[in-house]
């Protein structure tokens, strides 16, 4: 009989944890790879609260800086570094060594695409 109730137990106790829904997935954090002295291409989609991941592939020590975004990386050769997007509205980057390097990101509110 105590066999019986604990497996009883058991199955209640399996079938209670199996309701609960599963979290979803981690989004993916898009990339914007820095090589031959530009930035590569702004990831469309983007909104506040988003992570942002700058890697650096280029020979030379570059930034990804936007004051109105409110970051500034400072990346060396080789490195990477991730931001999270606070500001809504169109960003400029650039690289505080290399000023001919920009980047326009285009970010919605929370909630928005």
């Amino acid at each position: 009989m105590r066999l019986a109730t604990l497996a009883a137990a058991v199955v209640v106790g399996m079938a209670a944890a199996s309701s609960v829904p599963a979290a979803p997935p981690a989004k993916p954090v898009p990339v914007i790879v820095i090589r031959n002295m530009a930035f590569g291409p702004a990831p469309a989609g983007l909104k506040v609260g988003d992570q942002l991941m700058f890697r650096n592939e280029d020979i030379f020590r570059h930034t990804a800086t936007s004051p109105a975004g409110g970051f500034d990386l400072d990346l060396a050769p080789k490195a990477q570094g991730v931001v999270r997007l606070s500001r809504a509205g169109a960003l400029a980057v650039t690289c505080r060594y290399h000023p001919g390097m920009t980047l326009a990101l285009k970010v919605a509110p929370a909630g928005r695409r």
